[in-house]
Formats: C-alpha cells, sequence, structure tokens
C-alpha cells in the first residue's frame, strides 16, 4: 500500500514532468517565431560561407547576359548570345563563387567575367561564364555536357578547386540535365553519368511512388491534414524555412563548438575526390572527342598565411591535375600566386563569434581584373595553337 510520502512525491514528478513539456513547448513556439521573424532573407546552404562581406552578382555586359549559374537561367544568356546574331564562337568558363562573388565590393568594381568577356569579344569570340558556390567536377560534367548543344564551344576554361573536390552533392538545377535526352546521348557511356544514374535510380526505387499510391487513402489524408494544420497554424506552412534555418543555425554552432575557422586544415574525402577526378576525366575526353580545346587551371589562392589544407595532399593534387591535362592534349597553368595579399581581405564570422575571418576564395576587385588578365593571355596562346 502507497505511504503518503511515496503519494506525494509521485504526485510531484507528475506536475514537474507536466511543467517540464509546457515549458518546452513554449520555449519551442518561441524559437519557430523568432525564426519566421527573420525570414527577410531566403537560407542557400551553398552559401552559407558567403557572408555580408561578400557580394554575389551575375554579370551583365553591355546589355548582355554573360554570366549565369545553371539551367534555371540558361535561357538569359543563351538570348543573350542569339540577339548578337554573330554567332560567334563561344569561350566557355565554368566555375564557383570565386567567380561570382567581389570580396568587400565598392561601386564600380568589375567581375572577371565581364572583363574577359569584353576583351575577348575584340578578338572576335563570345566570353560565357557558368557557376555555381561549392561547384564539383561532377556539376561541371553534367553542364559541359548540355551546353555542348545550346552553344558552339570553341574552348573550355576549367579551374580545379582543391576544396572542391570535397564536394559530391549535385544540385537539382544542374541533375535535371540526367533527364535530357540528347545530352546523355552523348555521356551515358562515362563513368560520371553511370554512376549519377545508378544513385538516381535507386532513390526512385525507394521513394517513388505510383499513380496509384499517390491516390491512396493515407496520401490524401495527410494532404487534408496539411492544409487544416495550415489554415489553424500558419506556421505550418513555414516547415520547410524551419528547417533550414534550424540546420543553418546548426551549422554556426558546429563551427563555434569544434572552433572550426577558415584556416582551420581540410583533409581530402577521399571517396569524393575519386568521384571528381573521374569526372574530370570525362570532361576533358568530351572536349577532345567534340573537337574542343580545354585550358585547365589550378585557381589562385592567398598565399600570405598558412593555407588550410595538407600540403602533402594539395602538391599531390596539383600534380594529378597536371598530368591528366596533359594526358587528354589539355592546356594547364596554374594561377595559384597571382593575387597578391592585400586583394583578398576578409569575410564575415562563419561561426557565433561574429569575429571577422580570413578569405581564402574570394578576393577584391583587383584580384578579377589580375585573373581575367591572365585567363586572356592564356587563352590567346591556345587559340594561337
Amino acid at each position: 500500500m502507497m505511504n503518503l510520502k511515496d503519494y506525494y512525491r509521485k504526485k510531484n514528478n507528475f506536475f514537474t514532468i507536466r511543467l517540464t513539456i509546457l515549458i518546452g513547448f513554449i520555449t519551442g513556439i518561441f524559437i519557430l517565431n523568432f525564426f519566421l521573424e527573420q525570414k527577410n532573407s531566403k537560407i542557400k546552404f551553398d552559401e552559407l560561407a558567403l557572408t555580408d562581406s561578400n557580394n554575389k552578382f551575375i554579370e551583365i555586359e553591355n546589355g548582355k547576359d554573360v554570366h549565369c549559374s545553371d539551367l534555371s537561367d540558361l535561357n538569359k544568356c543563351l538570348d543573350s548570345y542569339k540577339n548578337t546574331g554573330e554567332k560567334k564562337p563561344v569561350i566557355l568558363w565554368l566555375g564557383n563563387s570565386q567567380l561570382h562573388v567581389i570580396n568587400e565590393q565598392q561601386p564600380g568594381d568589375e567581375f572577371s567575367s565581364s572583363i574577359l568577356h569584353r576583351k575577348l569579344y575584340k578578338l572576335k569570340k563570345y566570353a560565357l561564364t557558368f557557376s555555381q558556390p561549392n561547384a564539383n567536377l561532377q556539376e561541371h560534367y553534367l553542364l559541359f555536357a548540355y551546353l555542348l548543344n545550346k552553344f558552339p564551344v570553341e574552348t573550355l576554361v576549367l579551374p580545379v578547386f582543391f576544396d572542391d573536390m570535397r564536394e559530391e552533392v549535385i544540385r537539382q538545377n544542374i541533375k535535371i540535365i540526367l533527364e535530357k535526352p540528347q545530352t546523355m546521348k552523348i555521356i551515358k557511356n562515362s563513368f560520371t553519368a553511370k554512376n549519377l544514374i545508378s544513385i538516381k535510380n535507386k532513390k526512385n526505387f525507394f521513394h517513388s511512388q505510383s499513380d496509384k499510391e499517390k491516390k491512396n487513402f493515407q496520401n490524401n489524408f495527410e494532404n487534408f491534414l496539411n492544409r487544416k494544420l495550415a489554415d489553424i497554424w500558419p506556421v505550418w506552412n513555414e516547415r520547410e524555412y524551419l528547417r533550414r534555418k534550424f540546420l543553418s543555425s546548426l551549422y554556426f554552432l558546429r563551427n563555434t563548438i569544434f572552433n572550426i575557422k577558415p584556416t582551420t586544415t581540410r583533409k581530402m574525402i577521399k571517396g569524393n575526390y575519386l568521384k571528381n577526378i573521374k569526372a574530370y576525366e570525362d570532361i576533358l575526353n568530351l572536349a577532345q572527342i567534340s573537337g574542343v580545346d580545354v585550358l585547365v587551371y589550378i585557381p589562385p589562392i592567398r598565399n600570405d598565411v598558412k593555407i588550410p589544407y595538407l600540403l602533402s595532399e594539395y602538391f599531390n593534387f596539383k600534380k594529378e591535375i597536371q598530368k591528366i591535362a596533359y594526358k587528354y592534349e589539355s592546356n594547364f597553368t596554374s594561377l595559384e600566386s597571382i593575387i597578391p595579399p592585400e586583394s583578398w581581405g576578409y569575410k564575415a564570422s562563419t561561426n557565433l563569434k561574429k569575429a571577422k575571418e580570413l578569405d581564402f576564395m574570394h578576393f577584391k576587385d583587383k584580384g578579377h581584373k589580375l585573373i581575367a588578365e591572365a585567363l586572356y593571355i592564356e587563352i590567346k596562346n591556345v587559340l594561337k595553337k
């Protein structure tokens, strides 16, 4: 038989549990509302490292869109090219955010894509740039293959970033190329295409729904429930935004707890590296059989401080990239040291400490001028061959 002391202890525990749940619920509502109040800026996970001091811009030169991102804005660049009516040979430049970000941007600053376009236009060539944050070589391969059917590509300019050899995610606006029959016809036998199609098929097998399943009771009931909950509580419609906001907060929290900074040494991820090396070879092979000249370059990196890589891995990477370029009779150069230290600058914090951090990827206006001039000289040498 329960004595009085045990009864009150059990009763107190019951109220403590209820109070804890209530406090947790109220705290959760407060956090959700706080996140929603910050909704004036959309979160892009592939651009979390781009902060207030890094300004992104897609370049327009003389009324022409000469710098796009992926299939989402391809038509702008395609229309601009067609509207010239000149059918100039295209110099296609692929890259990452280094091409569409200016560190500590000032009025009148220019991007390298615009400068290079203007220089090559005088040589009766049409420079066209496509770049995505953290772009990996698998994405470049798909995009290059697709653009071959859209533009008369004469020369491909391809930077190979050691940092992006860690990446393997294919963003949706490039992944849809896997559903383009004309492009898949020319790449279906490549390692990269086979691998990505295999992954895609596995996901479809486990996650796709037939028309019958889409009409079943459970699915209809869930849709009905979601609509009703959204009517009662508007926050329900913001689930995806809140998920992204929460994950971005975790990103900053992780960097703070583990003291992760731009200077922190990042080791190679072997599996991702090998996939990107295969994609690199697929790009050069496709260019070779398509009669497209290639200029491969190791991109600029700031050299006034220790770079955030294992030096042995970085050295071997450069050696391998050069060796493969020559294997496919491509042109190769290194632009690692062309940007002086004063042209790099800083970026806002990627942790909760709010202190500015060194930027190893993006440079100021002068850096864009220097890389455009260096590539202009290299491209002229390629065109003479």
